[in-house]
């Protein structure tokens, strides 16, 4: 695959049905069976990818989504939060990667560090300190590809799936 085939695009108010579809589907692959019950996954699915919420998502000045796209299919997307949209209170000009993820058939195509690239470039557009984010315990790929990255961990926060109390390790990025 040729990287120059990937584009990268901001989701538009339209799309939410596009987003509230991939948003489930690469969560439940990355999150789903056998890491976590069946029932923990889509009580969280059915609680937070409802598309009432993704919408008022996508209306938010301080959040940002776009999809990356390969030949007219979806086959990823980023959500980035600034200013009161971050889910943790972070002191500074910063900016969160909420969601960074790429199709179960497209992984290993360098799409999840071309969407990396652009937040980045976001980032320097908007003069950010650092970029932070928390990452599952468990997912020690999604670990590695952000010391990759030069994430650092700087601390941990408890995330509900469901009825499991989970620990996300949170890592940033000085700029």
């Amino acid at each position: 695959m040729i990287l120059k085939e990937v584009l990268i695009k901001p989701v538009q108010p339209e799309d939410n049905r596009k987003l509230l579809d991939i948003g489930r589907q690469t969560f439940y692959d990355a999150f789903g069976p056998p890491h976590n019950t069946e029932e923990n996954i889509n009580e969280y699915l059915n609680e937070k990818f409802i598309l009432d919420n993704i919408t008022e998502e996508l209306h938010n000045p301080n959040s940002e989504f776009y999809f990356a796209w390969i030949h007219n299919q979806i086959a990823g997307y980023i959500k980035i939060n600034s200013g009161n949209a971050q889910t943790e209170p972070v002191e500074g000009n910063t900016l969160e990667i909420e969601r960074i993820y790429v199709v179960k058939e497209h992984q290993g195509k360098k799409i999840g560090q071309l969407l990396f690239q652009k937040i980045l470039q976001i980032a320097k557009e908007k003069s950010i300190e650092f970029i932070w984010l928390g990452v599952w315990e468990k997912n020690p790929g999604a670990i590695k590809f952000y010391k990759r990255n030069g994430f650092k961990i700087f601390d941990t926060h408890k995330f509900m799936l469901g009825t499991d109390l989970q620990t996300d390790m949170m890592m940033k990025l000085i700029l």
